[in-house]
């Protein structure tokens, strides 16, 4: 390609994209973006790529049932043998990707993408770069919310004109508000796919309807101060910059880390929260790099599938570019935490102090929509404009993990909770322990509002030398040399910001005055952690 061709292709805007004459379309390319994919539409697409020339390096499948009981498609990709066996695919070693789209039943470019992607592998497309990596594809994950299809859904969104479905799930749960208590049928089939499949890289395709600003699609990686320093640098600087440069230079798409404006003195551009009940913030306790994709809703819903789709494959070509040093850090990361290496785990976490970066802000058009409301359609133009950019959170306190928590009456609960995260535990029995401390509860704080079903819960307390419990067969020994250990530490630290405690897990265990049910054993008897 040459230099000067390069120079003009932010200036061309994206190509258009022609589907194959012969070949299964999606109900977007079928009806010129009117329309977005339903469950059977999506089932007789995938079931029709057999047929395309490379259909054999497409592999469906499903990962579980929604709470209506429909399937959760599951598609491997992955060289000239993609799999659908985890211990077989683990066993390949190489890089390991999941992408998962529509966990909002109502933000529908990340499905369409990820059919299209999928049909372009089995039409002989993308084989270099499937033949050193796996991956596989949830391209419908809220199933329920996606048949959910309706015009009164997301009406502000520039598209499509016959609909989209809902946000949540059938139950009214938010997923993506899920991964801490894990209440959903579908959060539960998508940690199983986590805990089997365990993939390097995961990609969460969204669309956002925030502030009006210049950029096609936004991006962030885990929010959490509590995921590794050395991940988050990978995943910022290896991963999505590579992406942002390609999906620029490539296309002409221009993307920035995800965030919304807010008018003051300075004006500030924040991005939206730590907390892990937000999958991509989970992902990064797992010692995994994690992508969140924002399309701009208010771009027209072609443009919003064409950004997504281009900006998948920046992402895996970039993992792909730096995919040895990203399989020995996540292998470090495990050992080390395997090994009892000294790790940090914090609270009181709050924005990074703002600094001063130069961002585009745009401007849309509103179009009444009768009897609906208002749509908003970007215009073609957008400003510079020096914000305050505060596009990270830390931690305003820190605390080395524990050897191991105990748990001294748990419940058939903790164990399933626990499990479906992929923690370890075992029965507490004759172990011997070191120094036990425990928190006693001061004060039990719940929020006045409900949200998604339950009274949110805050802890005040102190903690203190407590009596070594006596061994015991009941009671449940957690240790912290293992992989999951900052997993561990936000479900079951009282004072972490999202855990089981704040969930109302525990709350028939609380006494304002008594030990909290969860114990930290700092050492082990010989003082090792």
């Amino acid at each position: 390609m040459s230099a000067l061709l390069l120079a003009l292709l932010p200036l061309l805007g994206a190509p258009p994209h022609d589907p194959p004459q012969d070949a299964p379309l999606t109900a977007p390319e079928a009806t010129g973006g009117a329309r977005t994919t339903t469950l059977a539409e999506a089932q007789a697409f995938l079931d029709a790529l057999a047929a395309l020339p490379s259909g054999g390096r497409v592999v469906l499948g499903t990962a579980g049932s929604s709470g209506e009981g429909r399937p959760l498609l599951l598609a491997a990709v992955g060289g000239d043998q993609p799999t659908l066996d985890a211990a077989e695919a683990r066993s390949r070693g190489g890089l390991r990707i999941l992408v998962v789209a529509n966990i909002h039943g109502g933000e529908v470019e990340g499905k369409e993408a990820v059919l299209r992607l999928l049909r372009e592998t089995a039409e002989g497309q993308h084989g270099a770069r499937w033949g050193d990596c796996q991956a596989w594809f949830l391209p419908i994950y809220n199933i329920d919310g996606n048949e959910r299809i309706a015009r009164t859904n997301r009406v502000s969104q520039n598209g499509p004109d016959g609909g989209v479905g809902e946000r949540a799930n059938a139950a009214g749960l938010d997923l993506n508000r899920d991964f801490v208590k894990a209440e959903a049928p579908e959060t539960r089939a998508l940690l199983e796919v986590l805990n089997s499949f365990d993939p390097h890289l995961v990609l969460d395709l969204h669309t956002t309807d925030g502030s009006y600003h210049g950029y096609h699609l936004t991006y962030a990686t885990s929010l959490s101060p509590n995921t590794d320093p050395r991940l988050d640098r990978f995943a910022r600087e290896r991963v999505l910059v590579p992406a942002r440069e390609q999906l620029r230079a490539l296309h002409g798409f221009r993307a920035f880390d995800y965030g919304n404006l807010t008018r003051g003195v300075p004006a500030r551009w924040a991005t939206y929260d730590h907390r892990p009940r937000f999958g991509t913030n989970m992902l990064g306790l797992r010692n995994r790099v994690a992508v969140l994709s924002e399309a701009y809703s208010y771009l027209a819903f072609p443009e919003r599938i064409e950004v997504t789709h281009a900006f998948v494959l920046g992402v895996v070509d970039a993992a792909r570019a730096s995919a040895g040093e990203l399989l020995d850090l996540t292998a470090r990361l495990d050992r080390e935490l395997e090994e009892g290496r000294p790790a940090l785990f914090g609270d009181q976490t709050r924005l990074c102090d703002p600094r001063p970066h130069a961002l585009l802000l745009g401007e849309v058009d509103e179009v009444s929509l009768e009897g609906l409301g208002v749509r908003r359609a970007a215009r073609p133009v957008w400003r510079r404009e020096v914000v305050g950019l505060q596009d990270r959170f830390v931690a305003g306190r820190r605390r080395v993990l524990p050897a191991a928590w105990i748990l001294p009456k748990p419940s058939e609960a903790d164990r399933a909770l626990l499990s479906r995260h992929g923690v370890r535990f075992q029965e507490l029995g004759e172990v011997a322990l070191g120094s036990c401390r425990g928190f006693r509860v001061e004060a039990i704080e719940r929020a006045e509002r409900p949200f998604q079903g339950h009274q949110e819960v805050r802890l005040a307390g102190a903690w203190s030398e407590v009596a070594v419990p006596e061994p015991s067969a009941s009671a449940l020994l957690v240790p912290g040399r293992q992989p999951l250990a900052r997993v561990a530490a936000q479900l079951l630290e009282p004072e972490s910001e999202d855990s089981l405690f704040t969930w109302n897990h525990f709350d028939e265990r609380l006494t304002v005055g008594a030990l909290a049910p969860v114990l930290r054993v700092e050492a082990w008897p010989d003082g090792s952690r």
